[in-house]
């Protein structure tokens, strides 16, 4: 995984800062501009989080949807 490569093409540009997770007391938010980079995003931190014995709580797992654009799922 080329973690440089695919943070230029993750997340938000924040004044010119690529954004594409928040953390804060044990919470991760990812930030994405679509569900597919969503997705991946998650997938990827699912199979990091493993390899050191985590799991993530599908119970607690939320998604908000920002912007204009119709959802259609």
């Amino acid at each position: 995984m080329d973690k440089i490569k695919n943070r230029e093409n993750s997340g938000i540009s924040v004044h010119g800062n690529r954004v594409n997770n928040l953390r804060f007391a044990g919470d991760i938010y990812i930030i994405e501009q679509s569900n597919k980079k969503v997705n991946d995003t998650v997938d990827k931190l699912h199979t990091e989080s493993e390899r050191y014995g985590m799991h993530i709580n599908v119970i607690k797992t939320k998604t908000m949807v920002f912007g204009e654009k119709a959802r259609t799922e």
